[in-house]
């Protein structure tokens, strides 16, 4: 028996390959849209796909199992209570996949979608007794999965469901058996994720607080309580995968473009993205893009900012842009046109004009800070979790993803607004975006919260 664990940085999402060396098969367990990873690692070893597990109807990201099954011939299995309309094996509750002479037993955990399901996994080798649990979005470590992604009117069904799942499912399980879940700290599905690649029943039962509590209600409220807002893209992902995603190869490629016509699809509509550094952002950008530098907050933040109903069209420094869109269809962003040739070196030979954003040190800010005639607003966009932490003395919140979603920022328009995150990096989103907007008297402050404490500068705050 061999268990590998593919990670995918920005979702913070891990996929599981579980195989049966002697007979050379493998079952894939929530595979990603780009599947090379797993082909590649079976291929090395001479094995082969033989089966491909859901544990449930993903909101997070684009499911990968029409793409692997196009790839290797392999049949899916999902919940039969999902009713996705792709073809595939549907599961019920203590059915079984065999993956050579390894099993998957589906345990139904319903709580955070109604029809999911983790893996129970017995090797005969073993013995009778499951080695391993694969729990999908139903437990995480230190957490449990969020029950609010379907709207209001069944988060307390599903918060409810949850409870039953913990007491009735998961705490009858042997202390002993592995767990290994669908996502690590960074997530939104969960509230507060552990970041360890495993756990145990026994470790989430001693320090899980999904299973300290004393009762359902006490249960519902423990869970909802200071739940963060999920990404509005969630609800589109949940359609995509419910019918199952386009196959990449049925995707256009997008094109190298030049500035006249990146200027000319910008007029005509397209969402121009520039995916460099917040700094290099600052020192000079096309007019009206927005901000979402590539890394691993890229594809969380093009989730909050791009419409699916429009072209994409990116800005970057280097030869990245096959990264870039790998990161957008992850995420079901397939309308990606092309990428600016030549960047904004190119831009600026073309004799158009470049929009900037002024960058401020901590220290500078402090210094506008202490002129208050100056009419300085200080925008915080942190979430609200952190501004209740700790905070600038007289700045002024709203979360980021309010404002990108079309909230106006508590500022009066007019004096100069300097926003502040953790880093620089939402300030520097949030700032694209109102900039587009028509806002004007926008600062970054670069190093955000996490330079201001580094200096010691004033806090207010818990």
């Amino acid at each position: 028996m061999e268990i590998e664990r593919v990670f995918t940085p920005g979702l913070a999402q891990v996929a599981y390959l579980v195989a049966d060396e002697t007979a050379g098969v493998v079952a894939v367990i929530d595979p990603r849209r780009d599947v090379d990873a797993y082909t590649a690692w079976t291929a090395a070893r001479g094995y082969r796909i033989g089966a491909i597990l859901e544990t449930h109807v993903h909101a997070d990201f684009v499911s990968g199992a029409r793409e692997l099954a196009a790839a290797t011939g392999a049949p899916i299995y999902v919940s039969r209570l999902g009713e996705q309309d792709f073809p595939h094996e549907p599961l019920d509750d203590r059915a079984e996949v065999g993956v050579g002479r390894l099993r998957l037993r589906a345990l139904w955990t319903p709580g955070h979608t109604p029809e999911h399901l983790s893996y129970l996994l017995t090797d005969p080798a073993r013995g009778p007794a499951p080695v391993a649990l694969f729990s999908g979005d139903a437990l995480f470590v230190g957490e449990v999965g969020r029950p609010d992604l379907l709207g209001e009117e069944q988060t307390r069904t599903l918060a409810g469901q949850l409870y039953h799942t913990v007491v009735d499912r998961l705490s009858r399980l042997d202390d002993a058996l592995v767990v290994y879940p669908g996502h690590t700290a960074g997530s939104a599905c969960g509230k507060k994720i552990g970041d360890a690649p495993h756990t145990t029943i026994g470790q989430e039962r001693c320090f899980n607080y999904a299973f300290q509590a004393r009762s359902k209600d006490a249960f519902v409220r423990m869970v909802l309580d200071g739940m963060p807002r999920p990404p509005t893209y969630y609800p589109v992902l949940k359609r995509v995968n419910k019918a199952g995603a386009p196959l990449l190869r049925e995707l256009p490629a997008g094109d190298s473009l030049a500035a006249d016509e990146v200027a000319s699809r910008q007029a005509a509509g397209a969402m121009v993205v520039d995916a460099r550094s917040p700094a290099r952002f600052g020192e000079g950008h096309v007019p009206n893009a927005v901000f979402a530098g590539l890394g691993p907050n890229f594809s969380a933040w093009m989730g909050w900012l791009a419409p699916y109903d429009r072209d994409l069209i990116l800005v970057l420094d280097d030869d990245r842009f096959e990264e870039a869109r790998t990161e957008l269809r992850r995420i079901g962003l397939d309308r990606v046109a092309g990428f600016l040739a030549g960047g904004m070196a190119a831009w600026r030979a073309s004799g158009r004009e470049s929009a900037t954003l002024p960058q401020w040190s901590v220290h500078d800010l402090a210094a506008g800070l202490a002129t208050p005639a100056n009419g300085l607003t200080v925008l915080d966009v942190r979430a609200d979790t952190e501004w209740g932490s700790e905070r600038i003395p007289g700045a002024t919140h709203r979360f980021a993803g309010e404002i990108v979603q079309g909230a106006e920022p508590p500022t009066d328009g007019t004096g100069e607004v300097a926003l502040i995150c953790g880093s620089g990096y939402r300030s520097s989103v949030v700032a694209s975006v109102l900039a587009a907007r028509g806002r004007r008297g926008l600062i970054n402050v670069a190093g955000g919260m996490a330079a201001w404490q580094e200096a010691g500068l004033p806090v207010d705050g818990s």
